[in-house]
């Protein structure tokens, strides 16, 4: 199975002039063409724009993959501090109710001994 890269770009030539694409691999059979433009006059200058623009996607994932990781940290931070406020509200009400019991206990003894 060969590997190829999630982004790549492709350089056609059609006719005198030659076209450009940002390609994607969305599955092992299929890709997407995410930025293109036609009409340059040499096969250097499509593969420069090419080029260009593929270093400028792939800065542009980096940075957006940066700031869903930052907000997934202060997600989960502060999900597990719900989740530990809620277990200290779960252990107060615990011992709440103990204590309550434990009076009701020790009035119905002090009845008892009446």
């Amino acid at each position: 199975m060969a590997q190829e890269k999630k982004f790549d770009f492709s350089v056609k030539q059609e006719n005198e002039q030659w076209n450009a694409e940002v390609t994607r691999r969305v599955s092992a059979r299929k890709t997407s063409v995410s930025k293109q433009k036609k009409g340059f006059a040499t096969e250097e200058l499509a593969t420069e724009w090419a080029s260009t623009k593929l270093a400028e996607c792939i800065d542009n994932l980096q940075a957006g993959n940066k700031r869903k990781s930052e907000k997934r940290v202060v997600r989960n931070e502060l999900a597990a501090k719900a989740v530990a406020e809620k277990e200290t509200a779960a252990t107060l009400y615990e011992e709440k109710q103990q204590a309550y019991f434990e009076t009701l206990d020790e009035a119905e003894f002090e009845e008892d001994q009446e």
